[in-house]
């Protein structure tokens, strides 16, 4: 009986640290995010379009890692303000924005865990997103809305010769689900630590 206990005990500790290995890494930089699609007026519907850059801070906690892959939990949230043109009358706009998504990731290769020192990798990953958007001091472009709904997302990471530190490259999709049904495409360059 302790022979059968201590193997257990053994056999859990290796799978654990394989499997539920748990690590907290992040990255900063910026997210640029185009909105398109129609929005409802008074007067109808018309065509919208936005483009925002976003200061963006990406917390990932890895619950599932082994040697050189992991899979990761996280929020790439972003945050931005922006001048806006409306082609009507040469106005122009101030539009703030942010974005809250939740996402799964599969990490492959360079910092898919804190260990990880391959010089190339990527990711590929779904997730749930909400974007928030206000247009003000307009007269044509006075917007406040949101758009969310699922979203697919990929990218790659690379080591520089000179740096320790990754940058990864991203992109993502997300189709709205509100009544406006707005589209983002969005892509992102980020410095990991």
């Amino acid at each position: 009986m302790v022979k059968k206990n201590c193997f257990l005990l053994f056999a859990f500790s290796c799978f654990s640290s394989v499997l539920f290995a748990q690590n907290f890494m992040h990255s900063v930089g910026a997210t640029i995010s185009a909105i398109v699609g129609d929005v409802k007026t008074n007067n109808g519907s018309e065509s919208f379009g936005l483009s925002q850059t976003n200061f963006t801070y990406f917390p990932r906690y890895n619950f599932i890692e082994n040697q050189n892959s992991s899979l990761s939990v996280g929020a790439p949230l972003g945050i931005g303000i922006a001048i806006v043109r409306s082609t009507i009358g040469d106005d122009a706009g101030i539009s703030f924005a942010y974005d809250i998504p939740v996402v799964v990731d599969f990490n492959i290769g360079c910092k898919s865990t804190p260990d990880n020192e391959n010089s190339f990798g990527g990711y590929l990953g779904a997730g749930f997103g909400y974007y928030k958007i206000n247009i003000s001091n307009s007269s044509y472009l006075n917007y406040s809305g949101a758009t969310y709904g699922p979203l697919l997302r990929g990218g790659f990471r690379f080591r520089l010769p000179s740096d320790s530190h990754p940058i990864s490259i991203g992109m993502y999709y997300k189709s709205g689900m509100e009544s406006d049904k707005l589209k983002t495409f969005g892509f992102n360059v980020l410095y990991d630590f």
